[in-house]
């Protein structure tokens, strides 16, 4: 009710010397939100110094960390399906998230890294072949993960319904695009790459 009512009081024209402003549950949750930005900030900052300490090249780093845009679209289609607002629940199962999507994308390029600097496969097999072995990991880690908040969804509780929602369908969406879009993006990315003197690519 408040969502459709602030559009229609904030076009209102109001006196001078009056102002309109809003308490309760809104101003609450927008104080209790800005240390939630900056808490997924921090943590997407830090988890790419930790892929960038793992797999040592910015490129690699940043095509796992696509893997949480994917996700994104599908978390807010969640919540709008689902009915619920963008609650603090709602932005902390989207932190969460945010780490599940990340392991997906370690457990598909990682592979393919091994394909191809260990045994020898071009790019074009190491992404194909590493997209087909793991489809199975990534469905049934994040099927399970989603499977397992929809008592959350079916509650229609206002505090974990977000939250569930959330990362249902941020898992759903997020490992579908990621089993066609990163094998995508992964040739494309290291297309331009070098064989080492090695015979393996850089």
């Amino acid at each position: 009710m408040f969502a459709r009512l602030k559009p229609a009081l904030d076009k209102l024209a109001l006196p001078d010397g009056v102002s309109l402003a809003y308490g309760g549950d809104y101003e609450k949750g927008l104080e209790e939100m800005t240390p939630l930005y900056y808490a997924l900030v921090t943590s997407v900052v830090i988890i790419f110094f930790i892929l960038l300490a793992q797999f040592r090249r910015v490129k690699t780093a940043l095509l796992i960390m696509t893997t949480i845009v994917l996700s994104i679209f599908g978390a807010a289609f969640g919540v709008f399906v689902a009915g619920y607002p963008f609650s603090i629940t709602a932005f902390i199962g989207l932190i969460g998230l945010i780490g599940i999507v990340i392991r997906n994308g370690i457990i598909y390029v990682s592979y393919a890294e091994v394909l191809r600097h260990a045994h020898g496969h071009n790019l074009e097999e190491a992404a194909i072949a590493a997209a087909k072995r793991r489809m199975r990991p990534i469905f049934l880690t994040s099927s399970a993960a989603a499977v397992g908040v929809i008592p959350m969804i079916v509650s229609r509780s206002p505090l974990w319904g977000p939250l569930g929602s959330v990362i249902c369908f941020g898992l759903i969406f997020g490992m579908i695009l990621s089993l066609i879009v990163i094998p995508v993006l992964y040739y494309i990315f290291h297309r331009n790459d070098r064989p080492t003197v090695e015979g393996a690519e850089a």
